[in-house]
């Protein structure tokens, strides 16, 4: 495999990872992130995005997984400041018992990246819009649409971000003026297997569905595999997801599937971009905005934003996904 996805699997062993083949004496800077968990595919993904910019720009990334612990994630922060990094990389597994230990790392002197869930004393954000990425895909649905449309959404409504997901896909969708009836939304966890469940329910009582969003792959995989259980027409169905974060997706994109399309994050491009966002903090050039530009992924655009190593390993595209953001920024 990819020496970027060796690094994170031996992160996931033994808790931390330090990405840096140079010399000690070239190194002139040090980065600690506090990740919350590896076990993810989304976060596994960024990690190797992480280890692979840090490479590239010539800087020491340690990242500590704490395995969705908040107490570990407090202690490795601790011993970042201890160690006095020059930046500090943070996607919080709990935001309320952070307060301390970060302001511990500003009263160092250390900057704050924060990642996915933002803190009140961070220095630069890295996300998504997560509405506007939602809106592209609906819009994208109602151009696509050749019949009136019957909505089976899988979201899961305790999140602010998949609430937004919902709220701007059906606004797009609005937008266009494709005829649609959302007959039903489920709330699937964000998991596959409890997205199977519902959808199963879902579609026993609605069986006219023709179009299923998730909020995430694995939310649209599971109500796709739920439709493809109940036995019905696989050429009827339209599959739409969000994240487009590793092979789940994917797999489902490029196989003979009724999964057409989703809205790519570029999680590897993430880890680039907390890693960019880092050095500029450190070098007392932070933003207080990194936006990782988003896009509607199909299988006519997939190889423009997608390479394969020589192993088979499909890698981002990093200056395809620059060029897109200076498109979005214009």
């Amino acid at each position: 495999m990819k020496k970027w996805l060796t690094m994170v699997l031996v992160l996931c062993m033994l808790g931390t990872l330090t990405a840096c083949n140079k010399p000690k004496e070239e190194e002139t800077l040090e980065i600690g992130y506090a990740c919350s968990t590896m076990a993810h595919e989304w976060y596994a993904i960024i990690g190797q995005g992480a280890a692979r910019r840090a490479e590239d720009r010539g800087v020491k990334l340690t990242i500590a997984d704490p395995a969705m612990d908040s107490s570990k994630q407090i202690s490795y922060i601790e011993n970042f400041v201890t160690q006095e990094v020059d930046a500090l990389i943070v996607t919080a597994v709990d935001p309320s018992t952070l307060g301390n230990v970060t302001n511990q790392a500003k009263v160092a002197g250390i900057p704050i990246v924060c990642e996915s869930v933002a803190l009140d004393n961070q220095d630069s954000y890295v996300g998504i819009a997560d509405y506007e990425a939602a809106y592209a895909i609906g819009v994208w649905m109602g151009e696509n649409a050749e019949e009136d449309l019957k909505v089976l959404v899988v979201g899961q409504p305790v999140y602010e971000a998949c609430r937004n997901r919902v709220q701007g896909f059906l606004d797009g969708l609005k937008s266009t003026g494709a005829p649609y009836e959302v007959v039903q939304e489920v709330d699937g966890n964000g998991a596959k297997e409890d997205s199977l469940t519902v959808c199963t329910d879902a579609l026993t009582a609605h069986p006219e569905v023709n179009v299923i969003f998730g909020i995430n792959d694995n939310s649209a995989t599971g109500g796709m595999n739920a439709y493809l259980e109940q036995g019905l027409d696989p050429e009827k169905l339209t599959v739409l997801g969000f994240g487009f974060e590793g092979a789940v997706g994917r797999e489902a994109l490029l196989g003979d599937t009724p999964y057409k399309a989703a809205v790519a994050m570029f999680p590897e491009y993430v880890g680039a971009k907390i890693v960019d966002a880092a050095i500029d903090a450190a070098n007392g050039e932070a933003q207080e905005l990194y936006q990782v530009p988003t896009v509607v992924i199909t299988k006519d655009n997939f190889d423009q934003f997608y390479i394969q190593d020589e192993e088979g390993n499909y890698l981002t595209n990093f200056d395809a996904i620059d060029k897109l953001l200076a498109e979005q920024n214009k």
